[in-house]
């Protein structure tokens, strides 16, 4: 691999850098640590702009969960780059238990300021909903900083790299690449807690803690005196009264458990830290060091919130208009409302839900005590629905 000018024009890296001016210094000047442009999605998480071999700019989510020196892409898009395997390989997504072929091959990569040969790209049969994922473990040879409230991407000089700010370092311990750090759960208010190695991944959305169904039956964690409830995605989730790692603690945390083994075809570790917990804080990754400074944003402090609604809704397809109501969960305010599986919402609030970003209609879902009116498309019907929000865990 290479730093220097990677050959982006001048136009492509002021436009990949349009909302994030403090990189422009990094990348021109050439002093302090290259930073990346970034954007955050509607699950805070982080991805980065890069071309593959030559390539129109491609938005990469960055996954320290990743596994492995290795970039993805679907097969829909390799065919759109014109991208060819080379041999098959082997991998597995994360609630998968078993390795599944895959299609590789190799090529070059370039970020504004990194050029990188030689990498092993993963091309998989089905959809990844993004331009493609890139592992953090492509950077591990420097420090990197990831900063959710720029947002930005910062890789520093591992040999140079000196730590004064206010965070705390986390021991790491890794597993095929992929870093763990010890996490404690205080589940009730008597001090009943247990601990665990969990990966620290900048892939997994939607929780503070995701928890093996290995660990659970390990920790007879579902036996404990907690109350399970189904959530919006299919599975189940607990509040415990404190959620920790090192001197970091979220109070009344919401957690949630996976029903079936698996993880990334391999053997399970007691769960994943999600994003969550991590776009609280400026992540610094310090492979070299094994381990991880946590730094508290403005975002620290934010409840451990919960859907109110049982509703799950998706986009089905980018060119129809509202969104499918996927799952109504029984006994809940949208079951009892009437809410039907097969509908669609059309709006919250007499606001379009085409014009509200998803996390924020799942936000306006979480918001207890608050009627929200809701706009139903059912077949050629158009019903206008009170729905009263309720605590369900």
């Amino acid at each position: 691999m290479r730093i220097g000018r990677a050959p982006w024009s001048r136009r492509e890296v002021l436009r990949a850098c349009l909302s994030v001016p403090a990189a422009r210094a990094h990348l021109w000047a050439g002093a302090g640590p290259l930073t990346l442009p970034a954007m955050l999605n509607d699950f805070h998480q982080i991805s980065i702009p890069l071309r593959i071999d030559g390539s129109s700019v491609l938005w990469c989510e960055l996954d320290s969960g990743g596994g492995g020196d290795l970039f993805f892409i679907d097969a829909e898009k390799a065919v759109a780059l014109g991208l060819h395997a080379e041999r098959v390989g082997q991998s597995a997504g994360v609630a998968q238990g078993q390795m599944a072929p895959d299609a590789r091959t190799q090529v070059t990569v370039d970020l504004p300021g990194l050029h990188l040969e030689r990498q092993e790209l993963v091309i998989k049969p089905t959809p990844l909903g993004k331009d493609g994922i890139v592992s953090l473990a492509n950077f591990r040879s420097w420090v990197v900083e990831l900063d959710y409230q720029t947002p930005a991407v910062r890789l520093h000089d591992s040999d140079g790299f000196r730590y004064d700010g206010p965070g705390q370092p986390i021991p790491l311990s890794f597993a095929a690449t992929n870093p763990l750090a010890e996490a404690r759960l205080v589940l009730d208010g008597a001090g009943d807690q247990i601990a665990g190695r969990f990966v620290v991944d900048t892939g997994a959305a939607a929780s503070l803690l995701y928890l093996s169904s290995t660990f659970v039956e390990r920790t007879r964690l579902a036996e404990r005196n907690l109350r399970w409830a189904p959530d919006s995605m299919g599975l189940r989730a607990a509040r415990i009264a404190r959620f920790a790692v090192g001197p970091y603690a979220i109070e009344q945390a919401v957690v949630r458990r996976f029903p079936t083994p698996g993880f990334g075809g391999t053997a399970e570790p007691d769960g994943m830290i999600g994003v969550e917990f991590l776009r609280r804080f400026r992540l610094f990754f310090d492979y070299r060091r094994e381990r991880l400074i946590l730094e508290p944003n403005a975002a620290y402090r934010e409840p451990s919130r919960f859907d109110a609604s049982g509703l799950r809704v998706y986009k089905e397809a980018p060119a129809r208009r509202g969104l499918k109501v996927f799952l109504v969960v029984p006994g809940t305010p949208a079951s009892e409302a009437g809410v039907r599986e097969g509908d669609v919402l059309l709006a919250i609030d007499h606001t379009a839900v085409d014009l509200i970003p998803p996390s924020r209609v799942a936000e306006m879902l979480m918001d207890e005590g608050v009627e929200r009116t809701l706009l139903i498309e059912r077949g050629p019907q158009v019903l206008t629905i009170p729905l009263k929000l309720r605590r369900l865990l």
